[in-house]
């Protein structure tokens, strides 16, 4: 099996282009190497026997047009769900052999550090259902781009993938950025994002958009609670300033700390507007090569007498690295040190070391550690995962995300059966409970798409070198679920 890798071709220049139009911002249009990967064409991948697809019907969800599905389809009660009786293409991206599904992911960049092996979770679920003949004889064909984390490229692909690829759906999309710059385009163009990572909070308030993961947000609130529980009450935060879901979540995190203790954070500063480094609140520059001036500001308002008990990280791996490597503050007997799921990835563990021994990190799915990996559902998922790509980081919260996320697409398309539309694809997803055993129940409603609410602590075990995770907590759900939730994302 190969990966066909290939540059981005006339017709795709003409559906970029358009979008740049739309966007005055953008004056050039960089050319970029997009990989287009096929169901089962993962290097190194065996596609393997899974459960045949579920039997599939109209299962009383609406279909456009008063019942057919499209002009010239057939009223879905005379379809089947089997190959050569699915009405064939019933919508764009839909054919009688394939469903075309789309993706902008980070290959490249500061954000691969965390997100560049989602796509092996995704794959590892396609080769399943593709192994099984598709749903309803219908193939699934991934078309995956790599925006490196960037906010206007990701826009300028998800457009392309819309009207230049024509894909039915997108599909987890692990770049985050470029979703959030493309969110307004894809609600205006009723186009379903099924099993995102649920880093932002737009993708919780946008209709179109189906997160698996709990939010930023949410794991800020999470974290806050359960240390004032534990006893703490001097709080302290760094945070990426340059990426949207660290000045949303540590905008949250100063929130719950406020509204525990009455009190913002010292030296807060609201991150949204103002981003700074000042006493006990200090925003960051990723990718930076040094941050020892910063880490001197919060060192130095914590004190030598330990007067802070609790800091949140919330940064990407690469740059929280560095941060450790400059002399970062480290977990200890009167400080505990928590960060959300971006620093729960094996890579960041081993670099760390003995500097984030005893780290606490939060992760809203149930990862392959110990005691976790006999349970059914992991067991499996790691089983896929090894099948699909074995040097893949099984242990990276938005790997098993991806698989999760995929797994969502799977079974609404299973539900909605032979008659595939977007709009049967939305009715579905807006009606879904999903127990995968990956994580706890997750519902989702029209007007309610925060599925997932609840998290686990897990700490780094690196003395001498990393040996893996401990489990520290069970489910802990947010306490103030749809709080603090910026003005212009409500």
């Amino acid at each position: 099996m190969k990966v066909r890798k290939r540059d981005i071709g006339f017709w795709e220049t003409i559906g970029i282009l358009i979008a740049v139009a739309a966007l005055s911002s953008v004056a050039v249009l960089p050319r970029f190497k997009t990989t287009v990967v096929a169901a089962g064409d993962v290097p190194g991948s065996v596609e393997q026997p899974g459960d045949p697809a579920a039997p599939g019907n109209a299962t009383g969800l609406p279909t456009a047009g008063g019942g057919a599905t499209r002009p010239g389809v057939p009223n879905a009660s005379n379809l089947a769900c089997a190959a050569g009786r699915n009405g064939g293409a019933t919508d764009t991206g839909v054919t009688a052999t394939s469903i075309k599904l789309g993706a902008t992911v980070v290959d490249t960049g500061i954000g691969a550090a965390f997100l560049s092996d989602v796509r092996y979770g995704m794959q590892a679920v396609i080769n399943q259902v593709n192994a099984a003949g598709g749903i309803c004889g219908r193939r699934l064909d991934l078309v995956l781009k790599d925006d490196g984390w960037d906010a206007q490229r990701g826009n300028l692909f998800i457009r392309n993938l819309v009207e230049g690829e024509k894909v039915f759906a997108l599909a987890v999309v692990p770049s985050s950025e470029g979703l959030r710059a493309a969110g307004g385009y894809v609600r205006e163009r009723k186009i379903p994002v099924v099993g995102t990572d649920g880093m932002l909070i737009s993708q919780y308030t946008n209709p179109m958009i189906w997160p698996v993961a709990a939010s930023t947000i949410t794991s800020m609130h999470i974290m806050a609670k359960d240390a004032y529980d534990r006893g703490a009450r001097n709080f302290g935060m760094v945070y990426d300033s340059n990426f949207r879901f660290g000045v949303e979540g540590a905008f949250a995190f100063n929130a719950a700390v406020k509204r525990l203790t009455g009190k913002d954070v010292p030296g807060y500063s609201n991150p949204l507007s103002n981003p700074r480094c000042n006493r006990r609140f200090c925003g960051i520059k990723a990718g930076q090569p040094s941050y020892q001036t910063e880490i001197e500001v919060i060192r130095s308002a914590c004190g030598s007498d330990n007067a802070c008990d609790y800091v949140a990280y919330l940064m990407e791996p690469e740059t929280a690295q560095t941060w450790m490597r400059g002399g970062g503050m480290v977990a200890g007997f009167n400080l505990r040190i928590g960060g959300p799921q971006p620093l729960f990835n094996r890579s960041f563990g081993v670099n760390c070391a003995q500097k984030c021994h005893d780290m606490w990190v939060w992760s809203g799915f149930t990862p392959p550690v110990e005691p976790f990996t006999s349970e059914p559902a992991v067991a499996k998922y790691l089983g896929d995962m090894r099948r699909t790509n074995a040097q893949a980081d099984v242990a990276n919260s938005f790997v098993e995300g991806g698989y999760l996320g995929m797994q969502l697409l799977v079974d609404a398309l299973r539900r909605v059966g032979p008659a595939l539309t977007r709009a049967t694809l939305i009715a579905a997803l807006d009606s879904t409970s999903l127990a995968t055993g990956l994580s706890r129940p997750l519902t989702w409603k029209a007007g309610s798409h925060f599925a997932n609410q609840c998290m686990r602590a897990f700490s780094f075990q690196s003395r001498p070198s990393f040996a893996g995770w401990r489990t520290e907590t069970d489910w802990v759900c947010d306490p103030w679920p749809g709080l603090d939730i910026p003005s212009s994302e409500g």
